[in-house]
């Protein structure tokens, strides 16, 4: 036998065994599977689950109240009741009332509901096990036409673009600065953005914490980083290369390095926008007013970072200046638009470890940069008292969100 079909063979021959255990696990699992309950019933019986529902949203409409609700338990649910303030009501659904596993329904309720009065929304399942969702106030809930998708931009615009805009005007101020200083606020973007990726994450954790266990929400939020991250580093790659003078595994610098901190700042802003969008979908309005100003206040710092990386490099038009802040600040439209018309938990989710995925890779190219620049590295006392002032700033900033 001649050397290449030796050499054919052992390749195929690995192959085949890498695969052995694969099959080998799935034979175990599915003999686990198809024993049902004779396993684990030798320790014991787990109680049954509790009959519930999940009610993601109450909609308020001329003459009639919706009632999104989904499944969130492995058995099917039935739903026989829906209550209004204890009082039972007749309801329609626009699909089965029996749910399958992580299957949603909407219920219309006919019911002459009084604007800014609070109601109980309570569904029982055939079990006799009721879900009930309290509703302070009230709202009509806005529809989809030409003034609501007009408001949803401009308070996206007033939130996200405006104030990065404002906060870019400290350009020309930081092109006279000492590079001393230049590297204190390039450090000081490196703690804006580590606050808002631990802001970021810490939405995430808390909205995955009511989904139901079946969508995963912890993995949920670790795919949405890890792709994030791994993304940008590609995109920082390939905008490196362009630059002049770039060698292998050479830090982004200027106007790149800009580009890719209003990226991560505008995956962050759509987050924002999503959670504005959403108070007032739900009917609280003076919630998504006090976002809208305590945004408008925590973002303009956000401008800073974004310019602080072409201070000290080759001018840059107003063209350009113009569609970085459209980078950063636009998103929180997009964002608007999603939590005002869609509400969606997994998406909120998503999106929130998205930003958090692309504020940390930011992080580490901001950090690349000041590494390269700053007299006595890293440790230096301007590069630590630039990053905590910038983590001060966004907490200082953000009590007015919080």
């Amino acid at each position: 036998m001649s050397t290449a079909a030796t050499a054919r063979r052992r390749w195929w021959s690995g192959r085949l065994l890498a695969v052995v255990p694969l099959l080998l696990l799935v034979a175990v699992v599915g003999s686990f599977v198809s024993s049902g309950g004779s396993i684990t019933g030798l320790i014991g019986a787990n109680p049954p689950p509790a009959d519930e529902v999940d009610i993601r949203r109450v909609e308020f409409h001329p003459g009639e109240i919706r009632v999104s609700v989904r499944n969130p338990q492995p058995e099917d649910v039935t739903i026989a009741v829906v209550t209004v303030d204890d009082a039972i009501v007749p309801f329609t659904a626009d699909g089965p009332e029996t749910l399958g596993r992580l299957r949603s329904t909407m219920l219309e309720i006919p019911y002459a509901w009084v604007e800014d009065d609070p109601y109980a929304i309570g569904v029982t399942s055939s079990t006799g096990i009721q879900t009930t969702f309290e509703v302070p106030a009230a709202v009509p809930i806005p529809g989809v036409d030409g003034s609501s998708i007009g408001g949803y931009a401009l308070i996206g615009f007033l939130v996200g673009v405006v104030p990065v805009a404002l906060g870019m005007l400290w350009l020309p101020s930081l092109r006279r600065a000492d590079p001393r200083w230049l590297v204190a606020f390039m450090a000081l973007t490196g703690g804006l953005l580590t606050f808002l990726a631990v802001d970021a994450l810490a939405e995430a954790l808390e909205l995955q914490a009511s989904l139901p266990g079946a969508l995963g929400g912890p993995g949920l939020v670790l795919v949405g980083v890890a792709v994030s991250y791994l993304g940008l580093t590609w995109v920082s790659q390939r905008l490196a290369r362009r630059e002049p003078e770039a060698t292998a595994g050479s830090p982004l610098t200027g106007l790149a390095l800009a580009t890719m901190v209003a990226v991560g700042i505008g995956l962050h802003n759509l987050g924002e926008g999503l959670a504005i969008g959403s108070s007032f979908a739900l009917g609280e309005l003076a919630l998504g007013s006090f976002l809208i100003v305590g945004f408008m206040v925590h973002n303009v710092t956000e401008g800073l970072g974004i310019v602080a990386p072409v201070a000290e490099g080759r001018p840059v038009g107003l063209g350009r200046l113009a569609v970085l802040a459209l980078v950063a600040g636009a998103p929180a439209i997009l964002g608007a638009w999603i939590g005002g018309f869609v509400t969606d938990e997994v998406l909120a989710v998503v999106f929130f470890a998205i930003a958090v995925g692309a504020a940390a890779q930011v992080v580490v190219e901001v950090g690349r940069h000041v590494a390269r620049r700053a007299p006595g590295g890293l440790g230096s006392g301007w590069v630590v008292g630039g990053f905590l002032a910038g983590l001060a700033v966004m907490y200082l900033t953000g009590l007015l969100v919080g």
